[in-house]
């Protein structure tokens, strides 16, 4: 019986112990009044940690990045030198970043080849003379005590307008070496909006037609010549079929033997990796 009596007690004092938990932890929040980024560039490097009052399990946002403005477009667009999602713990303790600028140079080219890819190529008006470095707490914290969209996140250094955020972002003079700036490396690479005069390397083996629009389409097909995988056409005109754009070009297989002139049909295009000939 006092057996019994001893689990019973035992039992109900985990009930207790386990609701009086939950319930602090309900009533739980954070306050934060000091979120202050501390950094230092030497050379190619960057020294970087954050001094704040905020528990070492809080999601940050850190990145490290330059601006430029593409030609023809007022917006302000960046590149990354470096971009993580971490936590405070991480960063309490000094970290280095690297801000060569060959590094920057090669992402921003990186860009450029990718947007040539969707046909939103761009020249590169200016670049800034500065690097940007931010980490922001974001609104989505898995901890319970920030509450929802950190609705229990408190402290002189909490954002109150907008989204109720901490965030901290330093400009540090540093002018990049031989700045990129002028026209894309990158003539267009979507198939859909190839160059007139530009030249491109296939990555897979590619028909050349006889003609976009032929009275025999089978005496058409037994005419047809194929430009091998990393041969060359040059685009010489372009026509639209159907919404669908034909290329009049001069081929030439990948060890630039002259194939013939002939029409690609931009189908036959997607899905490849072009890649501009110089």
């Amino acid at each position: 019986m006092r057996s019994m009596m001893s689990y019973h007690s035992i039992h109900v004092l985990l009930l207790i112990l386990t609701a009086t938990f939950f319930a602090s932890t309900a009533d739980a929040q954070v306050i934060c009044n000091k979120f202050k980024l501390i950094t230092k560039a030497t050379g190619s490097k960057l020294d970087l940690s954050v001094n704040t009052d905020l528990p070492d399990n809080t999601v940050v946002m850190v990145s490290v990045s330059r601006s430029y403005l593409e030609k023809g477009n007022p917006v302000m667009y960046s590149v990354d030198y470096f971009s993580e999602k971490s936590t405070v713990g991480k960063w309490i303790s000094e970290h280095q970043i690297s801000v060569d600028s060959n590094k920057w140079k090669a992402a921003l080219r990186a860009k450029q080849e990718k947007m040539s890819r969707l046909g939103l190529g761009f020249d590169v008006a200016s670049i800034s003379d500065k690097i940007t470095v931010r980490m922001v707490v974001p609104i989505s914290q898995p901890d319970p005590r920030f509450g929802k969209r950190n609705s229990k996140l408190t402290g002189k250094a909490v954002r109150t307008t907008g989204l109720r955020v901490v965030e901290d972002e330093i400009e540090i003079d540093y002018p990049l070496d031989s700045p990129p700036v002028g026209k894309s490396p990158f003539p267009s690479l979507n198939p859909l909006e190839l160059e007139i005069g530009q030249a491109y390397v296939v990555s897979r083996q590619t028909p050349l037609m006889p003609s976009h629009n032929p009275a025999d389409p089978m005496e058409a097909l037994q005419q047809m010549k194929k430009i091998p995988k990393w041969g060359v056409f040059k685009v010489l005109q372009t026509v639209k079929k159907r919404g669908n754009p034909w290329y009049k070009v001069d081929a030439f297989n990948q060890r630039k033997y002259r194939i013939g002139t002939g029409w690609i049909n931009s189908t036959a295009l997607l899905g490849q990796e072009l890649k501009a000939y110089k």
